[in-house]
């Protein structure tokens, strides 16, 4: 049986998917978020092979953007996790970061006015996010949490408005710094409040639900089999 988290934790992944609808059964995203080492049902998805695309796909982009001469930061570099006042910590791994090359902490504009101010001289980062399948409402929603929670979770880049971009095996969506907004912050925190709140969330079993979802019968009995 699963056994309960010394504090809440809240992947981004699982966040993202909530906010954007894609998991109508809250309680899943709720019971990672308290529990760890649950039992697990079994899948047939072929972990190998999206291995080996995602890892293609991720190099393939690596160095593209290191021919134009960008700064170029990996996964494990990237990691992202802040604790929140309220001791909860929300986690996740950028595939890739990038920061443009020789560019100053300030970059004098038209008008002679200095614009663009970044610490260290780091320029604007963008954050890539690499995907191996359909295009999905939740792999914008999680860029754009990685561009809001980047610039809190790692001093290297305190002050600093990322974009973001998914790149999708032979298409990519641009997202602008502006669309991290307030309005979008006020509904990371208000979904974020739904799967870490003490309170169980919404539980929707369905077939369609409990087929995309790793949780087993022996924690959740109403999940639906076939």
């Amino acid at each position: 049986m699963a056994t309960k988290r010394d504090g809440v934790f809240v992947w981004i992944t699982w966040l993202a998917k909530v906010m954007a609808g894609e998991q109508n059964c809250e309680w899943a995203s709720w019971f990672k978020a308290h529990y760890e080492n649950y039992h697990k049902a079994p899948s047939d998805f072929d972990t190998a092979k999206w291995n080996i695309e995602h890892t293609r796909q991720l190099r393939q982009l690596r160095l593209e953007r290191s021919k134009l001469g960008e700064r170029v930061f990996l996964e494990g570099e990237n990691a992202i996790r802040l604790t929140l006042p309220s001791g909860l910590v929300v986690a996740g791994k950028p595939d890739l970061i990038t920061l443009p090359a020789g560019q100053s902490a300030a970059t004098p504009g038209g008008n002679g006015l200095m614009i663009d101010h970044y610490p260290l001289g780091v320029g604007q980062p963008t954050i890539y996010d690499v995907k191996t399948g359909r295009e999905r409402c939740s792999d914008r929603i999680q860029a754009m949490l990685y561009m809001h929670l980047l610039p809190q979770a790692l001093p290297d880049y305190a002050g600093t408005r990322p974009a973001g971009c998914v790149v999708y095996n032979g298409s990519r969506v641009d997202i602008p710094p502006a669309a991290v907004d307030q309005k979008f912050i006020g509904a990371f925190e208000f979904f974020l409040a739904v799967i870490a709140g003490p309170e169980p969330a919404w539980k929707v079993p369905s077939r369609n639900e409990c087929r995309f979802c790793d949780i087993a019968r022996t924690e959740c009995p109403e999940r639906i089999e076939g």
